[in-house]
């Protein structure tokens, strides 16, 4: 009886330590840092290291290792978090063909040559693609990567940016310095040889970027899961990508995803594109519906949708997506499919505008590309409305005059992040009566003020010396629409 005492004891902790522990992201609430979590017997590291000022922002997102959530549901309740996230899967968004009849026509449609005729672009300008990887060593490829000369592979990090020998750009799928494609997938070379293939080198294709370079940002492992991908886009970021190609999501909203990409748009001036899905459907397809990011649908030869490309919420713009030739691996070249594809050739033009148009910022950027759209609606009957602002037209958005936007309110922020004075330009979508707020991310208002816009365009200046340091965030509102926009306040 007294054995069987003992083993009846032993039978819930054999149940306990079966479970398997998973990691979760959680973003903390301003005031606490990763030793509250360690204090608790947590497993908890930094989800996403940066450096320098951008880590008032970035050390709030922690990784903890569990294998019971009730302890997080707990810390929800209490405050202690803002929110906390189950991983979720993406997809990349391409399928390969192997048969086509006409090579790069997707060049001539965008009018990309007479765009040449401007500008052939800086190749101190860099799109980042957040990829499954690049052949780097394709001979189409090698010449326009944007190498990290600061540091070589030798196995020390001379830079001290916290990624060793991060010489052809970083693997967060392998967490290792090499982008090199798996045997797998040529995904992410298909993606980097349309946005940013070498051009007028004698041999392979165009791209529109063509001086313009690309940085190879690995985030799927072995077996092609993506990992990370948050991650990825703050390196990229950080790194000095000025466009970012985000050929993967999902339906899956991740709140994660979203203040980060706000975060690198607004205070890191990077504008970011993604594809909006090949599942011929009507929705919400992440990260490419979030407000800050521009989402891309395909559209063929004949500027009719592709059968596969999705449509609606997740389109702001269209371009060529179908049968685009261009780098695959080991020196092939090949025919591809999917909205993956429009988003790159997206991508490649917008890194060359950045270069043509230093001065400008992403949001401006943002809207050259979207109000310069040549109209498609004739050619896609069923889809009126639903399909963004047109088709891609780069030599129309290197020509194109920028006017106020006739759609939407944005603010920008300058400098961001400041120590709580800074300068706010806002872009009206009418004339009128405004009111402009300041809260800080649990809603506290530390800020109103109600005005009378007589331009499409304002400068105000905004003086807040009492905020503490931390996130804020600016929103701008009149009877019909709204916007907003974070910044950082530092010490």
């Amino acid at each position: 009886m007294f054995l069987r005492a003992i083993l009846l004891l032993l039978i819930p902790v054999f149940s306990l330590t079966a479970q398997e522990a998973e990691s979760y992201l959680v973003r903390m609430s301003p005031g606490l840092d990763i030793t509250h979590f360690q204090e608790k017997g947590l497993q908890a590291t930094y989800a996403y290291p940066s450096s320098g000022r951008h880590r008032i922002f970035f050390d709030d997102f922690l990784n903890v290792t569990i294998s019971d959530t009730t302890v997080l549901h707990e810390m929800l309740a209490s405050g202690e978090l803002l929110y906390w996230e189950i991983p979720s899967s993406r997809t990349l968004q391409f399928e390969p063909s192997d048969v086509y009849t006409l090579k790069q026509w997707h060049l001539r449609k965008i009018e990309a040559p007479s765009a040449w005729e401007l500008s052939q672009g800086d190749s101190s300008f860099v799109v980042g693609i957040i990829d499954s990887g690049v052949d780097y060593m394709h001979e189409d490829l090698k010449d326009n990567l944007a190498y990290n000369h600061d540091d070589p592979l030798n196995g020390i990090d001379d830079d001290g940016d916290g990624y060793t020998d991060n010489y052809y750009g970083w693997d967060f799928g392998s967490e290792d310095w090499n982008p090199m494609i798996d045997d797998a997938s040529a995904h992410g070379s298909v993606i980097a040889g349309i946005a940013a293939a070498s051009t007028n080198n004698e041999l392979g294709t165009a791209s529109p970027a063509f001086h313009c370079r690309y940085l190879p940002v690995k985030i799927s492992d072995t077996d092609g899961n993506i990992r990370r991908s948050n991650e990825a886009i703050l390196y990229a970021a950080e790194q000095g990508a000025k466009v970012i190609n985000c050929s993967f999501g999902s339906t899956d909203y991740r709140q994660s995803e979203a203040d980060v990409i706000e975060y690198v748009a607004n205070v890191m001036d990077v504008l970011v594109i993604a594809s909006a899905g090949n599942g011929s459907a009507d929705g919400r397809f992440y990260p490419a519906a979030l407000d800050y990011v521009i989402g891309v649908g395909a559209t063929d030869l004949f500027d009719q949708k592709t059968s596969i490309s999705n449509y609606g919420p997740s389109v702001d713009l269209m371009a060529p997506g179908a049968a685009i030739y261009g780098p695959h691996k080991d020196n092939q070249y090949k025919l591809s499919n999917g909205t993956s594809i429009s988003t790159a050739v997206v991508s490649g033009s917008a890194i060359l505008l950045r270069s043509h148009f230093p001065n400008e910022t992403a949001y401006q950027i943002r809207r050259r590309l979207i109000d310069s759209a040549e109209s498609i609606d004739a050619m896609n009957p069923d889809y009126i409305g639903l399909l963004g602002a047109g088709r891609l037209n780069l030599a129309m958005a290197m020509n194109h005059t920028p006017k106020a936007p006739s759609s939407s309110l944005s603010i920008g922020i300058r400098p961001n992040p400041n120590s709580g004075t800074c300068q706010l330009d806002l872009y009206l979508e009418e004339l009128g009566n405004y009111q402009l707020s300041v809260f800080d991310v649990y809603g506290k208002l530390y800020y109103r003020e109600d005005f009378g816009a007589s331009t499409h365009f304002m400068e105000k200046s905004l003086t807040l010396e009492h905020l503490n340091q931390g996130c804020y965030t600016v929103h701008l509102s009149n009877s019909r629409d709204k916007s907003s926009a974070l910044f950082v306040v530092f010490e």
